[in-house]
């Protein structure tokens, strides 16, 4: 039987803090052990001491977590700066971790090397992997390549960037990756699944398309450079003209939609830096040269609305009669945008799940999971994805 407990605290004091989670979980377990479990929290506290104190209560836990820009969960709702860990139990499904470093110089290489480290820990094939590389010195992009590379399309990675507390008076960031009892930074940590577990996902934004659809003709990497020939930024101005004859803070609220090949499905990307001069664009992760794009704006309730689509989706596929676990990744874009009514996207979870269903999710600086269950895992930016997980 597979199963799943989430305690959170937000004491300020580590010690204090690291309690509570592992007394509130001893409670619920009530006499279970613990194969794996996510951590989640603030990098503020002392992380190190985190993991030795999870370690001495479950020796061999396979564990993997990350610093956040805030929690989510069924223990402690909407947090920031707190601890949040999540334990699974299983007699039938198989969960092992493994972590990749160098992830900023070689990213490829450091996936495989996650995804080698935690293969030795399975009996059978992966049929799903949980990823939290770091959010400042890694391309998701090329990370995702090297899980394509080693796992090939049919294994779903699903996961978020670990991150930092954004505020608006902090000029320096810093990211935590965790596996086992050693706390990393520059790296990849990966939890793969083996056995009879089911899982469904949903991966929904809120935010609308305007104005028409348009070919990348120039870009490198993050850089855009031209659409349709023409200069990006020139074609921003002329469909949001108004929001830019004063100031460009908030290109970001207007990210672009990446269309997989053929379909309807889209990823976004958040613009973070423009020139009028040279009409060059640089975005938060890769722009692929040839793609089908489309200019997308933010209202607030459709943002929200996003959550609850996600959770409908996630919950219209899952293919048993009731998950074990819900898994939120949600991105620091949207907290931004949402502000006080950040708080709301915990609510609409709850509100489209069984009551008392054990949920686990963190704020990130870009979400991992596929467009649509026919494509590959992608790297998201403001979007919402939502991962059931339970047994056959």
């Amino acid at each position: 039987m597979f199963s799943a407990v989430v305690a959170s605290s937000e004491d300020i004091d580590t010690g204090d803090a690291i309690d509570q989670v592992l007394t509130d979980c001893a409670e619920r377990l009530d006499g279970r052990l613990p194969m794996a479990g996510l951590l989640y929290c603030g990098t503020e506290y002392h992380h190190q001491e985190i993991l030795n104190r999870i370690s001495a209560r479950y020796p061999g836990l396979q564990l993997i977590g990350c610093t956040t820009d805030g929690e989510m969960s069924s223990s402690g709702g909407f947090t920031e700066d707190a601890i949040t860990l999540t334990l699974l139990c299983s007699d039938t499904i198989r969960i092992a971790a493994g972590c990749g470093e160098k992830a900023g110089a070689e990213p490829t290489a450091a996936a495989a090397a996650a995804v080698d480290m935690a293969r030795r820990g399975l009996d059978g094939e992966p049929v799903l992997a949980i990823v939290l590389p770091d959010g400042l010195t890694s391309s998701a992009f090329k990370v995702l390549d090297g899980f394509a590379e080693v796992l090939g399309d049919g294994v779903p990675v699903v996961g978020g960037m670990s991150a930092d507390r954004v505020t608006g008076g902090k000029d320096k960031y810093s990211t935590f990756q965790f596996m086992g009892d050693q706390v990393y930074s520059d790296a990849v940590p990966v939890l793969l699944f083996s056995g009879p577990l089911i899982h469904s996902l949903g991966v929904e934004s809120g935010w609308t398309p305007i104005g028409k659809k348009m070919t990348v003709t120039r870009s490198e990497a993050n850089v855009l450079y031209t659409l349709d020939d023409k200069p990006a930024f020139d074609l921003y101005v002329h469909y949001l003209g108004e929001v830019f004859q004063e100031s460009m803070a908030g290109i970001g609220s207007y990210p672009l939609a990446i269309f997989e090949p053929g379909q309807d499905d889209y990823y976004l990307r958040v613009a973070k830096a423009a020139s009028r001069e040279s009409g060059v664009m640089t975005f938060l992760g890769e722009i692929p040269e040839g793609a089908v794009v489309q200019i997308t704006q933010a209202v607030r309730d459709n943002v929200i609305a996003g959550v609850t689509q996600s959770v409908e989706s996630a919950r219209s596929k899952y293919r048993g009669e009731q998950p074990a676990l819900a898994m939120m990744f949600s991105c620091t874009g949207r907290k931004v945008a949402l502000g006080t009514k950040a708080t709301e996207e915990i609510g609409r979870v709850r509100a489209g799940l069984a009551a008392g269903l054990p949920m686990t999710g963190v704020y990130t600086f870009g979400e991992i999971g596929p467009v649509s269950s026919h494509t590959r895992a992608r790297y998201h930016n403001t979007t919402f994805v939502t991962l059931l997980l339970g047994e056959r």
